[in-house]
């Protein structure tokens, strides 16, 4: 089977470390290619042929068309790519970076409603795309899309040029209206995306989603077959208990958008006062975003807070292993409440396979958390006030620790094996050929 991966982004592995695509085919035994919409370079050990289209080649394609789209073959890469990177210093919010921050939401919404027009106003017949696709023939398109009218665009496309069948998948509550921004732009852009979904749906064959709410609501509002497709881990067949640290090491490895750094700073404060008299449990952020300069100072200055570098998926496994808890944080503002409440984030799996207990603290609106609370597989914490009191009582009950790491264990065995979500992906795949 040929199989061809749409993407927005390239798939590097090297910036990406928690990219599913490389979690969903590595040791895949059939032919692989991926068109990515974006610039960069491709730097994995899945895949050795590539076609790139960016949005200065599609504003060209109107003039052009011969010379538009960069075909990559046979670029072939070692088995692990995330030797390069270990440790990076954390930025800690330079006037450049607020300044971008500033004009991005300014002018974000224009810009993105421009691209949208360059895209959907693109001409590819007879460009080299066509000589690729004529080239490789795939017999079943996979688009891993994240709200993206573009490759909206270059699923019909595609579908029209090869008549193959077309699977989606999304991380991101696309269809819903249930959300809180007064941006003319993002609702204009907003109401445009969901009639260019309902049109593409029709030819549909399958939409995964991370979110089994979300996947029961666009079966019933789209009218296509939809499922759950989780990140998968390694899990070990038999429960291996870690010795409990003293004072207990908790770890954060991750972005600090949507409002996340201030779930870490209210666990910060709580943490500041439990160890008031003396250290008993010490947190340790893994990123490479930066808090604001108020945060970082006030971070500094907890004696049990460390601020650390973004870390390879590498060197985060060894970075668990010396670890008691690891943390997955999502936001308590009702914005990114709406905006993430089907959000299943793929940090879930890493922390589950961490062999550390997992603390997980967002509100019970997010997929995520209430997958977590639902299954026991974690210490969850739903609203901000139960912070404090929560974390006080590990402290003082550090014995719990290892009943938690046998949970978080239980429930990556049972709907998280990397071995079973491969095999029913690839055999799910394979069924749909033309």
């Amino acid at each position: 089977m040929n199989l061809l991966l749409l993407t927005e982004e390239a798939w590097n592995d090297r910036l990406y470390p928690n990219n599913v695509l490389t979690n969903w085919f590595e040791g895949y035994e059939d032919n692989l290619a991926n068109i990515y919409l974006a610039s960069g370079t491709p730097e994995n050990s899945c895949c050795n042929q590539y076609f790139q289209l960016t949005d200065i080649m599609a504003v060209k394609s109107r003039i052009t068309k011969r010379n538009n789209g960069k075909w990559i073959i046979n670029r072939t890469f070692p088995g692990t790519v995330t030797k390069a990177v270990t440790d990076v210093t954390v930025n800690t919010n330079s006037n450049k970076h607020r300044s971008l921050r500033v004009l991005k939401r300014v002018a974000g919404g224009p810009v993105r409603l421009l691209r949208d027009i360059a895209w959907l106003n693109s001409k590819w017949e007879g460009s080299l795309l066509m000589d690729f696709l004529a080239a490789y023939k795939p017999d079943v398109i996979f688009s891993l899309r994240f709200y993206s009218r573009r490759i909206l665009y270059m699923e019909k496309l595609l579908h029209e040029m090869t008549g193959a069948p077309v699977v989606v998948f999304t991380g991101d509550d696309e269809y819903s209206l249930k959300q809180l921004n007064l941006s003319p732009f993002f609702w204009a852009r907003k109401l445009l995306f969901r009639q260019e979904l309902r049109r593409n749906a029709l030819f549909y064959e399958k939409f995964y989603t991370l979110s089994l709410t979300q996947s029961e609501k666009l079966s019933e509002e789209l009218g296509v077959v939809s499922e759950v497709l989780y990140k998968g881990g390694e899990f070990c067949d038999n429960f291996v208990p870690k010795v409990v640290g003293c004072p207990l090491l908790m770890v954060y490895a991750g972005r600090l958008y949507c409002n996340r750094d201030k779930t870490l700073m209210a666990i910060a404060e709580a943490l500041s006062v439990i160890n008031k008299d003396e250290l008993k449990i010490v947190l340790h952020i893994y990123t490479r975003d930066s808090f604001s300069k108020k945060n970082t100072k006030l971070l500094e200055e907890n004696k049990a807070v460390l601020l650390k570098g973004f870390v390879t998926a590498d060197k985060l496994r060894e970075v668990y292993k010396e670890a008691d808890i690891a943390i997955h944080a999502e936001s308590f503002d009702i914005r990114y409440r709406w905006l993430l409440r089907y959000s299943f984030s793929t940090k879930i799996v890493d922390c589950l396979g961490s062999s550390c207990a997992v603390l997980a603290v967002g509100h019970s609106d997010n997929e995520g958390i209430r997958y977590l609370r639902n299954n026991r597989g974690a210490i969850c914490i739903k609203r901000k006030r139960e912070i404090y009191p929560v974390l006080s009582q590990i402290a003082h009950h550090p014995d719990k620790i290892t009943l938690y790491q046998k949970k978080a264990w239980k429930l990556g065995v049972k709907a998280h094996r990397i071995e079973n979500i491969r095999k029913k992906l690839h055999s799910e795949l394979s069924s749909m050929m033309k």
